[in-house]
């Protein structure tokens, strides 16, 4: 039987040639994988691999070294001490839920003072209306159609802006100014263009997936706008009464142990702090071993949050479950937690919370906010 070789760390070839040395003095056998064979000097992402039997031994040697996972040798990796919110953008449809939605986003703004962009795209709506019999007919009903779209959507527009400003008011809030915008074309460009332009520090919208018999939480709009921003989006269920921000208190930030981690925890910390809510960062394994690699690299992260941010309140653990996906309704139930935040990309736990069938009993059911990182 084989001895199974695990990657120990990723770092550069320097670095990776000075733990090696140092594990092998130590008696830990140490093999290196990804070299540049023609520029080994500059090389860079090589893995150190080692047995998987000197891997507790390995990790008390480099302890003293403090090489993770996620250190590099030109990197001094540390939060952007100008993390803030002062853009919120909602896009809207005018559905019912829509008065919810921006209920949600006028909370977040008057916490941080944030201004609210209110974005509506009416294009695409009108022309699946647009009878087809002939090219005369079809421009000339275009025309009539278009304009007495964007005149309904921009009256809509305006009493949902009059409504905030209104609170605005009556809150008696400084800081928070209420803008409006509106734009002809498909939903999903659109809203991916005017965040380009308006640079937000958050989208506020709805999932605009779920559909009688299926449990898909995302439609088509969200999922494409997840896939072409890199602007943090609070996700809200469509259906039912999403909770109070000010009465959650417990916050799972699930972890795949990536480098983009550590900006998105502490993002999340920052949208967080004025609620009061209680982080929990967790990473959920298969394997169920006493120990593993996983195991010392949630130590590193912990170690990492508390050096950086100054805190030692995040629960970081590593949760194990044969069933992943069960692992997280069980930790999710039994942590009461109220919102969930992950990464976008490279976690396709994404995917697999938002169209299994656990997403049916946690999401639907609770009305669970999802806050999404890229």
């Amino acid at each position: 039987m084989k001895d199974r070789i695990v990657t120990l760390a990723t770092c550069s070839y320097t670095r990776a040639e000075l733990l090696k040395s140092c594990l092998e003095s130590e008696g830990v056998e140490c093999f290196l994988k990804n070299i540049n064979l023609l520029q080994s000097a500059i090389g860079s992402g090589v893995k150190l691999r080692i047995r998987e039997e000197d891997l507790i031994k390995a990790l008390q040697i480099i302890e003293d070294f403090k090489l993770s996972y996620v250190e590099k040798d030109e990197d001094t990796l540390g939060f952007d001490s100008q993390i803030v919110l002062n853009r919120i953008m909602v896009p809207v449809d005018f559905s019912d839920t829509t008065p919810r939605i921006c209920d949600y986003a006028y909370n977040l703004a008057v916490k941080f003072q944030a201004d609210i962009l209110l974005f509506h795209t009416y294009f695409a709506s009108a022309i699946e209306t647009v009878p087809f019999s002939d090219s005369y007919t079809y421009n000339a009903t275009v025309v009539e159609v278009l304009a007495e779209v964007e005149k309904n959507a921009t009256k809509k527009i305006q009493e949902l802006k009059d409504y905030l400003i209104a609170r605005v008011k009556k809150d008696k809030v400084d800081g928070v100014e209420i803008d409006v915008a509106l734009s002809g074309g498909i939903a999903s460009s659109e809203i991916i263009g005017m965040t380009k332009t308006y640079k937000p520090d958050l989208l506020v919208m709805g999932s605009r997936g779920e559909t009688a018999g299926t449990s898909n939480l995302l439609g088509s709009v969200v999922s494409s706008i997840i896939d072409n921003v890199n602007v943090p989006m609070l996700i809200l269920s469509d259906k039912g009464e999403n909770p109070d921000l000010d009465k959650i208190k417990e916050v799972m930030y699930a972890t795949n142990f990536d480098r983009a981690d550590f900006k998105a925890i502490a993002t999340l910390k920052f949208i967080t702090a004025p609620f009061l809510m209680n982080l929990h960062c967790v990473h959920f394994e298969e394997d169920t071993e006493k120990y593993s690699l996983e195991e010392h690299r949630m130590g590193m992260l912990r170690k990492y949050l508390k050096r950086t941010l100054g805190d030692d309140t995040i629960q970081c653990e590593v949760f194990k479950n044969e069933d992943k996906m069960k692992g997280i309704e069980a930790y999710v139930q039994d942590n009461n937690i109220g919102l969930i935040a992950i990464m976008a990309r490279k976690h396709n736990l994404l995917e697999r919370l938002f169209f299994g069938q656990m997403s049916r009993k946690l999401f639907v059911k609770t009305h669970m906010p999802i806050l999404i990182f890229h």
